[in-house]
């Protein structure tokens, strides 16, 4: 019988501005590990854009039913960004966390900040960013899907994100890693190695599992 390590699962959080690469690494992870490293669909009540799946980009929701079922506790944290809500079910995080399944998510840095406080041992941080404020400018507007309006909504949250990144700079416990996305392909090859070392740290390894390999014979 082959022998395993087991280990506690991972909460992988990426943060960042809209631009970022969040979502292209998210899906090159979920590709790349489809048997360990699932996507955690996040609740939202902004309504589906183009070649969005129910159940698959996010739980879609109408405000009744998200705020019923906020009211219920079913939400491990809520957040209101540009007039809509979002939410974690709580389900998600400690079935994941239990089964040993890693999960996934993109989060402002607010949500970051709360996975860090309640699963200290469990969530690793990493806040992403372009190599400038104008290259990531320059990406929204390429984009040509989104109003002057909500374009600079997305630079006012952006300018609050890397406020907070700076003066989050030097306390352990909060971002634990930071990359800049100059080269897709790069960028994404960091991520990955910080997954895959991520998962051997010691403390998150179940005692049962590390003893079968440190019996002694004669």
């Amino acid at each position: 019988m082959e022998r395993a390590l087991i280990r506690k699962g991972i909460l992988f959080v990426l943060v960042g501005p809209t631009g970022c690469g969040k979502s292209t690494f998210c899906s090159r992870l979920v590709r790349d590990y489809p048997e360990s490293l699932q996507y955690s669909v996040s609740a939202t009540t902004r309504p589906p854009r183009a070649g969005e799946v129910q159940g698959t980009s996010y739980h879609f929701m109408a405000r009744q039913e998200f705020e019923e079922r906020d009211s219920r506790g079913e939400f491990f944290e809520t957040e209101e960004t540009h007039g809509q809500r979002y939410g974690t079910l709580r389900a998600n995080l400690e079935n994941g966390i239990s089964s040993g399944k890693d999960l996934l998510f993109q989060i402002d840095i607010r949500g970051a900040l709360n996975f860090k406080k309640h699963f200290p041992f469990n969530t690793v941080t990493i806040f992403i960013i372009p190599p400038s404020f104008r290259e990531l400018k320059e990406r929204l507007r390429g984009r040509g899907t989104v109003d002057p309006a909500e374009l600079q909504r997305r630079f006012a949250t952006a300018r609050e994100e890397y406020e907070s990144l700076l003066r989050l700079n030097g306390e352990l416990g909060k971002i634990d890693y930071l990359v800049v996305n100059s080269e897709l392909d790069e960028a994404y090859s960091t991520i990955r190695s910080i997954v895959l070392a991520e998962r051997s740290r010691y403390h998150r390894i179940e005692r049962v599992s590390v003893e079968q390999f440190c019996e002694i014979s004669e």
